[in-house]
């Protein structure tokens, strides 16, 4: 069995190796953009912005918890509340950005298609689009994998910022290819966008409305929180289980963030 201290390493590995290339894909888009006065393009380098801080909150919430965390001999993870507090805070940041992103790109979609701003069909616009869709689909399943291993609703958010990146970059180069051949398809890139967006604002929304949960108990799966009582041993110290709930009771599929009936029954 993978020892907690090194997920909690490899999701330091992966978010710094995100946040750098995140980096490097907002100012190559931005720059590119400018050039060809793409505004699908520059909205796309700067919504890396989020990406780059949502993966340094991974890194600063798993770097305290390498200090903070233990295990006891049973494998269950021994939360100090110092730790929780992190897990919270880093939460809802990372709640807070989806909410953000989600803001951005409606506004700045809505603001396109008043304008009638068309997608670049430029080659650069093609290959940022295609590359960022297929390099943080690769940062997407391991950071998914250690989402649900780590029972992190933390590196849960950071996995949907990645998932929203892929989205918005698929958008994007769909956009693009649309209207290389069909110039009158100059709205699909930003209709598509206000959706992924729609879909990512309420995202944040259940991110924030967890975090913000006196039940919350930083596990990625919201039902867990109504076994916390049960869970304590001492003034604060919370045991938390190993994550052991299907996968579509955690944070980011549909139907989380409310407490299970199997938990409510327990309760």
């Amino acid at each position: 069995m993978v020892s907690r201290p090194f997920l909690q390493k490899s999701a330091i590995a992966i978010s710094i190796a995100s946040l750098f290339y995140n980096i490097a894909e907002g100012i190559i888009s931005v720059f590119f953009g400018a050039e060809s006065s793409s505004h699908s393009l520059i909205f796309f380098g700067i919504q890396s912005v989020i990406e780059v801080l949502s993966s340094s909150l991974v890194v600063w919430r798993f770097m305290n918890g390498l200090k903070a965390g233990e295990e006891d001999d049973n494998g269950s993870e021994v939360r100090m509340s110092k730790d929780l507090r992190i897990e919270r805070i880093a939460t809802l940041a990372i709640g807070i950005l989806l909410a953000m992103l989600a803001l951005a790109a409606v506004g700045t979609s809505i603001a396109s298609l008043i304008a009638h701003d068309h997608p670049s069909p430029s080659n650069a616009s093609l290959i940022i689009a295609a590359s960022a869709a297929f390099i943080m689909f690769l940062f997407w399943v391991p950071k998914r994998y250690l989402a649900k291993a780590l029972n992190s609703s933390t590196m849960n958010g950071e996995a949907l910022c990645t998932l929203s990146c892929i989205q918005f970059s698929t958008a994007l180069l769909i956009g693009s290819l649309v209207y290389r051949v069909w110039r009158g398809g100059w709205w699909v890139d930003s209709a598509t966008a206000i959706m992924i967006a729609m879909l990512f604002g309420w995202e944040g929304f259940k991110m924030i409305r967890w975090a913000s949960n006196d039940k919350f108990n930083g596990s990625c799966c919201c039902g867990q929180g109504e076994q916390k009582a049960d869970k304590q041993v001492m003034p604060g110290v919370i045991m938390m289980q190993q994550p052991n709930t299907a996968p579509q009771r955690c944070c980011g599929d549909s139907g989380c963030c409310k407490p299970s009936q199997e938990s409510s029954d327990k309760v």
